[in-house]
């Protein structure tokens, strides 16, 4: 047993600081990782967010132009208007002008 060289106390020391050194050095680079892509998903939630809200405003705003020309069909008046100016259609009895 006399053969075996026994490594120093102050390299292992040395070489087992290094390796903790290395190993807070390999978390923090993949926590910075997961902290960038976690900042990545976030901002592009956001973004989408910011489309389905214009999307909805735009949709409202349609929706409402519908429920306003629903009515106007619905109106007698509107129909009997839409069918003398751009049909040219008359009453019954009436003499049809033309411009």
């Amino acid at each position: 047993m006399s053969d075996l060289k026994r490594t120093p106390k102050r390299r292992v020391k040395k070489s087992s600081k290094r390796m903790w050194g290395m190993a807070r050095l390999v978390l923090a680079v993949l926590f910075l990782i997961a902290l960038i892509q976690q900042g990545y998903t976030l901002y592009s939630l956001h973004q989408e967010k910011q489309q389905l809200e214009q999307q909805l405003e735009d949709l409202k705003k349609e929706n409402e132009t519908l429920s306003e020309q629903k009515k106007l069909l619905e109106d007698n008046k509107h129909i009997e208007s839409v069918a003398r100016e751009e049909l040219g259609l008359v009453k019954p009895g009436e003499v049809p002008y033309v411009r």
